[in-house]
C-alpha cells in the first residue's frame, strides 16, 4: 500500500480532476499536502483515514464511561 493517495483516490476525495482545482480543494478544506515533481498534489493516505475516520490510528482512544455514581 502506497503512502499517499493515488490519482484516482484524489480524485475520489477531491469531486475534481484537474490538479489546480484539486489543490484548491484541499486547501480550502484544509487537507496538508505537497506537490510532487510531477506537479500533482501528494496526500498522506494515514492522514485521509484518520480524519475520515476509516481506520483505527492510535490517535483514536477510547471513551471514558459516564459516572454514574455522581447522578
Amino acid at each position: 500500500m502506497s503512502l499517499f493517495l493515488n490519482q484516482s483516490e484524489l480524485i475520489e476525495l477531491t469531486e475534481r480532476k484537474r490538479k489546480a482545482m484539486q489543490i484548491a480543494w484541499l486547501i480550502a478544506n484544509q487537507f496538508p499536502f505537497t506537490i510532487g515533481a510531477n506537479g500533482h498534489a501528494r496526500v498522506s493516505r494515514e492522514y485521509v483515514l484518520a480524519r475520515l475516520g476509516g481506520a483505527n490510528t492510535h490517535s483514536q482512544r477510547p471513551r471514558p464511561e459516564p459516572n454514574w455514581a455522581a447522578i
